[in-house]
């Protein structure tokens, strides 16, 4: 294992991430949200796809709605 690099990390964040984490200590604390940090990110990179699928399905699904009322109009005026 390599030497610890020593960081001026503020102590706001230090904080932050004492709550995010949990752990009680200051180095562990960091590196948990350090570590976690990618999972975050490639979990946001999912979600934003749904949500821009979902807006799709839901354009398409106005779309449809659209012609089911044209058709329901059709239907009433024979």
């Amino acid at each position: 294992m390599r030497a610890a690099i020593p960081l001026p990390i503020p102590e706001r964040l230090v904080r932050d991430a004492r709550l995010y984490s949990a752990r009680g200590h200051d180095l562990d604390a960091v590196c948990y949200v350090l570590d976690d940090y990618g999972r975050l990110v490639a979990e946001l990179r999912q979600l934003r796809r749904r949500v821009a699928e979902l807006d799709q399905e839901g354009a398409e699904l106005d779309s449809l709605l659209d012609e089911l009322r044209q058709i329901a109009r059709r239907v009433l005026e024979l």
